[in-house]
């Protein structure tokens, strides 16, 4: 789940990024347009619009900037979630892999105990 949800929130983020390069190469040729048009001369009216146009596009920028910002908190709030789930999940696994050792070797004792004592018992019947 925590791996799902951080893949999820990276795609987001890889699209707020591609809307907002969008936008800002939009604006970039709108205004390169705005320039050679004032070259050709325009009216003021055009001039008008073309700035009105402009402030809308920042302002379009600033909001996906923002919302950019947004993922990107997102994706490490859900990176630090995986992190720590992992850091658990190695913990646990850790834990059981120091039981099951203990409790291999608490076997072998127990086996070697069983065998020193039918060596014992074994050598106590030899007749001499």
């Amino acid at each position: 789940m925590p791996r799902r949800l951080l893949g999820e929130m990276r795609r987001g983020c890889q699209q707020a990024e591609e809307q907002l390069k969008m936008l800002i190469d939009y604006q970039n040729e709108y205004r390169n347009n705005l320039n050679s048009d004032m070259s050709a001369g325009m009216t003021s009216n055009r001039w008008i619009n073309y700035q009105q146009f402009i402030q809308t596009l920042e302002k379009a920028i600033t909001q996906h900037r923002q919302q950019l910002n947004q993922w990107t908190q997102k994706v490490d709030i859900a990176l630090n979630s995986w992190r720590e789930k992992k850091q658990r999940l190695q913990a646990w696994q850790t834990l059981q892999e120091r039981q099951s050792t203990a409790a291999l070797l608490a076997e072998n004792r127990l086996d070697q105990k069983k065998m020193d004592e039918f060596a014992q018992r074994a050598a106590m019947r030899k007749p001499e």
